[in-house]
């Protein structure tokens, strides 16, 4: 049942683009200060769209890269820390004298 909404939702989707893509056929012209170019609106809003889309990618990643390495710390820091417990009460264990009977 679930796949069947994701078709509907699907369906949707493609028919709301089709929709705004028959709607905005007209021509704009992009002006990049060396060059003009003219092309259907539709087609800047795409092109603009993928261009936030690979922005927001490439900035989100970086931060997710980031978060991973400090998580890679924070692990070696715990485990470095369970470690010298491990010593710390061997140690102890060692050195304290058996109870007298």
């Amino acid at each position: 049942m679930k796949k069947q909404w994701n078709l509907v939702l699907v369906l949707i989707l493609v028919l709301l683009v089709v929709i705004f893509s028959w709607m905005n056929v007209q021509p704009a012209t992009v002006n990049f200060g060396f060059a003009k170019v003219t092309m259907p609106l539709v087609i800047v809003l795409v092109l603009v769209l993928l261009i936030g889309v690979i922005i927001a990618v490439s900035l989100s990643l970086a931060t997710i890269l980031q978060q991973k390495n400090e998580i890679k710390r924070l692990e070696q820091q715990v485990q470095a820390n369970k470690t010298m417990r491990r010593t710390e009460k061997k140690e102890r264990t060692e050195t304290r004298p058996d109870k007298v009977k």
